[in-house]
């Protein structure tokens, strides 16, 4: 009897726990992606952008420069992030809002579940992409088709291109190798520079803040969308949902916005979105994707309240996205610090006595710089001709065989034609077994007035019998 009763609680363990895996896979763990918020119509197969060039003047980005490098200090702050819950339209919004100190070293855009996501189409859930990563914070990224996973627009990551817009995106982000931060339109040709290479780039869908002034308008007629002003673009701008931005402030972070919401429902539009950031000293930003996709992970978990339904309609689970962007402990970049240094604590230790840099890929020769008559090398500066120096800048004395000589009068009974050379100094520079010709040489080149002797006075001393 025990034995049957034992049985059978066995049994039921096993079809409780094949119910609760088909549960968890089939119920409220997969999402549903039914909070939809797209930027164009599914019908229309449209380029984006496709007349910024004609309408968005000739600066079409905005570049700004790194701040200055602090020495690293054990124990040195991570992120700034900071929860709120503000009003629009007397509507109550909760989300986060980063800040991130030297985001060359310590941002990253991560394709969907690491590296090859965006080749392989894969679509991953932000913590799953955020965990492997060791990202302290980690939100949704760029664009993507939702029915084959293709990331869309640019997209760089730790100095990998991955995917390419071949000219046709929209607002970009990004940071190039000197740690400069880019927002707005680019070219192909400036997409894939590579004397200051992009090291992070994404796309997203409308400029939202341009060198500290709101840029919606200004972004809708770039990305040439005046034929559907009340159509699903339009709609896009103006309707209520979940958003996620990055940007940057003017002391030089970049400042990452999560808001929570679910389209036409709660949430703010991309107006609230611009305001909100202006009054955080945002300068510049671009709005990423939202809807179902926006999330927000914290240390791994999940911080945000999702939208999208699960299989249960009664939960809300978290979109499988495209790519994340990243907060994690400060990186070298690149790695391997140009092949001229060692990465130690998240900074370059530069190897050598002239490699300088945060990537170690300058030379620098000292506050001369060979002083702009020679070239700076790794073993040091190469002078040009006529200089010397550690430093190249002492001027080297032209030197000719004749300038160390004194010329002298030769009597023109002694000279039959030929030069004379002191005997004694002759024969006590160069000794008997040299080159008979270079003797010649020599003597021939100098004059001077005292133990002259001819050719004939020196043959027997080169040709000893």
């Amino acid at each position: 009897m025990a034995t049957s009763m034992g049985r059978w609680l066995q049994f039921c363990f096993a079809l409780l726990s094949c119910l609760w895996e088909a549960r968890s896979g089939f119920g409220w763990g997969a999402s549903l992606d039914d909070d939809l918020l797209l930027p164009y119509s599914r019908l229309r197969a449209r380029s984006a952008r496709e007349c910024a060039r004609g309408r968005a003047g000739i600066r079409e980005h905005e570049s700004w420069p790194p701040a200055p490098a602090t020495p690293a200090t054990p124990g040195a702050r991570g992120p700034a992030v900071r929860a709120f819950v503000s009003y629009f339209a007397e509507r109550a919004v909760p989300g986060h809002l980063t800040r991130v100190a030297e985001p060359l070293r310590t941002f990253s855009v991560l394709e969907p579940g690491g590296p090859g996501g965006c080749a392989s189409r894969r679509r991953a859930t932000v913590e799953e992409t955020a965990r492997p990563a060791g990202c302290s914070v980690a939100q949704n990224g760029g664009f993507f088709r939702l029915g084959t996973g293709e990331c869309l627009g640019n997209v760089v990551s730790d100095g990998r291109p991955v995917n390419s817009a071949g000219g046709l995106q929209n607002a970009q982000f990004g940071i190039r190798r000197d740690g400069t931060m880019v927002t707005g339109y680019l070219s192909e040709e400036e997409v894939l520079d590579t004397e200051n290479p992009f090291v992070q780039l994404l796309s997203g869908v409308v400029w939202l803040i341009r060198n500290g002034s709101v840029y919606i308008n200004e972004s809708q007629a770039a990305e040439c969308d005046e034929t559907q002003e009340t159509g699903p673009f339009s709609k896009f701008v103006n309707v209520i949902s979940a958003r996620t931005a990055v940007g940057h402030d003017r002391k030089g972070q970049l400042v990452l916005f999560h808001a929570d919401g679910q389209t036409e429902q709660r949430g703010i539009n991309l107006w609230d979105m611009a305001e909100f950031l202006l009054k955080q000293d945002v300068v510049n930003a671009i709005n990423l994707d939202g809807g179902g996709s926006a999330t927000f992970v914290l240390n791994g978990t999940l911080a945000s309240y999702p939208s999208d339904h699960c299989q249960d309609n009664m939960w809300r689970c978290p979109r499988s996205v495209s790519t994340v962007v990243c907060v994690h402990e400060p990186h070298c970049q690149p790695p391997d610090c140009s092949g001229h240094g060692t990465c130690i604590e998240g900074r370059c230790q530069c190897t050598g006595l002239f490699w300088r840099g945060a990537a170690c890929d300058k030379l620098d020769c000292g506050p001369s710089n060979c002083s702009r008559h020679g070239l700076c090398t790794e073993t040091g500066c190469r002078c040009e001709t006529g200089w010397t120096g550690s430093n190249c800048s002492e001027v080297l004395e032209a030197r000719t065989p004749k300038s160390s000589c004194r010329q002298s009068h030769v009597p023109p009974e002694r000279s039959r034609g030929i030069s004379f050379l002191p005997l004694p100094a002759f024969l006590g520079l160069w000794p008997h077994h040299s080159n008979p010709c270079l003797h010649l040489y020599m003597a021939f080149l100098c004059v001077q007035p005292t133990s002259l002797f001819s050719y004939e006075d020196l043959w027997p001393t080169l040709n000893p019998r």
